[in-house]
């Protein structure tokens, strides 16, 4: 930290009119909105006008060097464009580039991951700016962005639908690429009970879908219960709504958990799993070689084979060092067969400070970029198969938007209402006509 004091009062009675702007992963974005949430309390405004706000938060990713890049970029264009506003830098390029993020134009506020908790109060106190960092070895909160239950706002104040809960924080996993384990700290979860207070409170403010979040939620455990049975806790509870979860580890995959996701008639059908790679050698390589691969593997097709029109993505690393076009090829045969809904296809990227970095074998730029066209075309085909036969059923949404309708089906599917009307976050039954218009899929209602 930079030595300065934080008391733990409110945030003071003025509010600001602040611009919120998210980079990176699912958790970052809603880290962003919780965080929304706690502003509002302190009489915050926010505004999707840059030119308006007194006070820009950008929340960082720093996963890739492209990643790293084009957020500087965009730091220096927000400086440009609202050169009046104050720019707080939170997150893990904060986290991991504090001092450098600090010197940059119009940069007041660098908060590391280990201070987020205190931004409110930061604002308030610490107007002249500064920087708020410390490692993880010599600060570990025990969690991030808490927001009580009685704090929530309904879904018509804060213009949601769906609201996120971040169950736990961290990873106890060191992938020989990755280097958020140093940048978030070791995995620390939520208690049970609380996590499921705070869901019962959502969904009785209104909120019709709960979102399970964290940086490795499979590794969520308190004193007496693992992710299975908080999940069976959360669908317990009373009340019209449906709970989706986010990415998944396959080292959290079993059996019991793909039936609840395929089946549950309060679990979204959709599994997102960062797989990374097929191969076994290359998952070794990664520091992912205690991953039964080919148990993952029949795991998979065999949710794919039962839940034909489950939501089902995964996440796919490109050119990792010494990836052969043996390997590649593996990695393709079995994307083919998988009959994936959607990927996230990454180029392998050094990170300093990663295992990864030293490897030899290194993939020229040329072949990766080739090997993720390769991969996108194939997920480009089964994607298109897999909306024809999501056209044959009918789907429900959550009204997010009223002029056009647009919504979320259960497996993850924008789609894009062009007739008739339907109150915001309300039910409504669709069906798809199987195409594709960029983001969103054509619907009509179905009554």
């Amino acid at each position: 930290m930079d030595g300065t004091e934080i008391s733990s009062g409110s945030a003071g009675e003025e509010g600001f009119t602040i611009f919120l702007k998210s980079v990176g992963c699912r958790t970052n974005q809603e880290e962003l909105l919780t965080l929304k949430a706690q502003l509002q309390l302190t009489g915050c405004e926010f505004t999707d006008e840059i030119t308006e706000a007194d006070i820009i938060i950008v929340n960082t990713c720093a996963v890739t060097s492209h990643t790293e890049s084009k957020t500087r970029r965009m730091l220096h264009s927000l400086a440009v464009k609202a050169p009046g506003a104050r720019i707080l830098v939170t997150g893990c390029l904060a986290q991991q580039q504090p001092q450098s993020l600090a010197a940059l134009p119009s940069v007041h506020w660098v908060v590391g991951n280990t201070f987020k908790q205190i931004i409110p109060r930061l604002l308030a106190q610490k107007p002249d700016g500064g920087i708020f960092h410390a490692c993880f070895d010599e600060y570990n909160p025990e969690n991030t962005f808490e927001i009580s239950a009685q704090d929530l706002l309904s879904p018509e104040k804060n213009f949601r639908t769906r609201f996120s809960v971040k169950i736990q924080e961290g990873c106890n996993f060191h992938c020989s690429y990755c280097i958020v384990p140093s940048l978030r700290g070791p995995a620390r979860s939520w208690r049970c009970d609380s996590v499921v207070d705070l869901c019962r409170a959502a969904i009785e403010k209104g909120y019709k879908e709960i979102v399970l979040t964290g940086t490795h939620i499979g590794q969520f455990h308190d004193d007496n219960n693992g992710f299975l049975q908080l999940l069976r806790d959360v669908i317990s509870i009373n009340g019209d709504y449906r709970v989706r979860l986010s990415s998944l580890d396959p080292r959290d995959l079993t059996v019991e958990l793909l039936e609840l996701i395929g089946s549950h008639p309060r679990l979204c059908d959709h599994l997102h799993v960062s797989m990374q790679h097929f191969d076994r050698e290359i998952l070794a390589m990664m520091g992912r070689g205690d991953t039964d691969c080919l148990e993952t593997i029949a795991l998979l097709k065999q949710f794919r084979k039962k839940f034909p029109c489950a939501g089902l993505g995964v996440d796919i690393i490109v050119g990792f060092p010494g990836e052969t076009e043996n390997h590649f090829r593996y990695l393709l045969d079995m994307v083919s067969e998988m009959g994936f809904s959607y990927a996230h296809v990454f180029r392998f990227s050094s990170r300093p400070g990663t295992a990864a970095e030293s490897l030899p074998d290194k993939i020229a730029d040329n072949v990766k970029n080739e090997r993720s066209e390769r991969v996108r075309d194939i997920i480009a085909s089964s994607r298109k198969e897999f909306l024809h036969r999501c056209s044959r059923i009918s789907h429900r949404i959550i009204v997010e938007s009223e002029e056009p309708v647009r919504g979320l089906t259960t497996n993850y599917l924008h789609v894009l209402v062009d007739t008739g009307r339907a109150r915001h976050n309300s039910w409504l039954d669709v069906k798809i006509n199987g195409s594709e218009n960029g983001r969103y899929c054509p619907a009509i209602p179905v009554y």
